[in-house]
């Protein structure tokens, strides 16, 4: 296995810090138009995914019960989710889309690739490919079925 030095370590690392802040500003450019933060609309994507428990999504976000219970407060006013009782144990709260927060979703993931397709726009079809492959290494992530490692 291949052990970077550290001269390309801190490249990597500086590189990473700014690619995220310029990802989160791409969040921000892309959900706020449509009235919705990057944490309520990464919510509506896990529950989406099937995480539907409170304490899981708080979990994974990496926010405190109250600060979720908050996202999710404000997804339901707007529509976009109901909190029901599970019906396999009463105790438990499962959080599921409506229809409404379906659709904004659609929404959401037009908007996602309208500002995505800006930024790798820079890339040709053999760099995507290539970061893809990288990113799913990264992650430990097989390739999905129909791509090219």
């Amino acid at each position: 296995m291949n052990h970077p030095d550290d001269a390309a370590l801190e490249a990597l690392e500086q590189l990473t810090l700014h690619l995220v802040w310029q990802f989160r500003l791409d969040q921000q450019r892309a959900f706020e138009p449509l009235g919705i933060s990057p944490m309520q609309a990464f919510t509506l994507m896990a529950v989406q995914g099937g995480i539907e428990q409170p304490s899981a999504l708080a979990f994974m976000m990496d926010v405190s019960p109250s600060g979720i219970s908050q996202i999710l407060a404000g997804l339901e006013e707007r529509g976009w989710v109901r909190r029901e009782l599970d019906s396999k144990n009463r105790r438990q709260v499962r959080v599921l889309l409506t229809e409404e927060g379906k659709a904004m979703l659609r929404q959401l993931h037009t908007r996602w690739r309208e500002v995505s397709r800006e930024r790798y726009a820079r890339l040709s079809p053999q760099e995507i490919e290539m970061l893809t492959h990288s990113y799913r290494k990264l992650l430990d992530d097989p390739p999905a079925q129909g791509v090219k490692p």
